[in-house]
């Protein structure tokens, strides 16, 4: 009888830890050694290419590295961190501050930078974020940049009456959408000149664009869109659009001097003109691996070397 109730017991406690766990990799175990390091990645080719270069820089200054990529959303991966399945991810400074406070309307990057210090729990832990920014934005083709004589959202805000909008639905109601484009800019695009497209700044956004069937649209800065049709992309002077810089997302008790050195060193160099030619070069059919894409980076980079402490 005694047997019996312990094994019930004990299968009980494994049901209730599993369905504790909001991370669906079922938890890991924290290593004592600093130089061991689980990289993970979300699930789109952008974080797997970043997630490479994190590893291989790694790599090359003697961490011992695991790779456990495509984990899926936020909502998966963060929780992946915080139990130690996963020791480091790329992450986005605005989304990840969007994750933790959802209240919070910091939008340019050194606010947004100070509320994410602030919003982090103790056990995770980001380091210096990259140049490279992948974030919404205004963005219209050549030709019209040309022939209006555009270059930022307040230019494209005097033609208001003329400009056709193209992107998500819900763009027409956010903050940093419309109403905010029309409060910090002046842009005001009439209901009828606003078309719901929602594949995210995708093909069909693209296509609308290019084809004249809308005059400016939302895409992200790292699409590779933007030069394969040679868009425009507006200048948002007055931080409409939430940042979203690359940084590294760190379980603390995985930090070490050395790690910060490396990965501080790759977030240095890492821009949004090489987002924007890595993402070019993984697209398509004739694409080439987002691995490859990120090896090629590191060694242009000469982060396939050992880097000076």
């Amino acid at each position: 009888m005694n047997r019996a109730l312990a094994l019930i017991a004990a299968l009980i406690a494994l049901l209730a830890t599993a369905c504790g766990s909001a991370n669906p990799l079922g938890g890991g175990e924290i290593s004592g050694d600093l130089k061991t390091i689980k990289v993970g990645s979300a699930d789109f080719p952008e974080s797997r290419i970043i997630a490479e270069i994190y590893a291989l820089a790694l790599e090359a200054n003697g961490f011992e590295v695991s790779r456990q990529f495509g984990i899926g959303s936020r909502e998966a991966y963060v929780p992946a961190v915080k139990d130690h399945s996963i020791d480091l991810i790329p992450e986005y400074t605005g989304n990840l501050l969007q994750y933790f406070d959802k209240e919070n309307k910091a939008t340019d990057p050194d606010a947004v930078l100070l509320a994410l210090y602030n919003a982090l729990p103790g056990d995770l832990s980001i380091l210096t974020p990259s140049p490279a920014n992948d974030q919404d934005a205004v963005v219209i083709t050549r030709k019209t940049a040309d022939e209006w004589n555009v270059k930022s959202i307040a230019d494209l805000a005097k033609r208001s009456p003329e400009v056709k909008f193209g992107g998500p639905s819900e763009f027409q109601t956010r903050a940093e959408g419309l109403p905010g484009l029309k409060a910090k800019y002046g842009l005001d695009i009439a209901p009828g000149n606003f078309l719901a497209i929602n594949d995210g700044g995708g093909p069909a956004t693209v296509r609308a664009l290019v084809e004249g069937s809308i005059t400016a649209a939302d895409i992200f800065t790292t699409s590779a869109s933007i030069p394969q049709n040679d868009l425009v992309v507006l200048e948002d002077p007055k931080n409409n659009f939430l940042s979203a810089n690359v940084v590294p997302l760190v379980a603390s008790q995985k930090m070490s001097d050395q790690l910060k050195t490396v990965l501080n060193a790759v977030s240095a160099k890492l821009t949004t003109e090489a987002l924007v030619e890595m993402n070019t070069e993984t697209s398509g059919n004739a694409g080439i691996d987002p691995d490859e894409a990120a090896e090629k980076w590191v060694q242009a980079n000469g982060f396939d070397k050992p880097v000076a402490g």
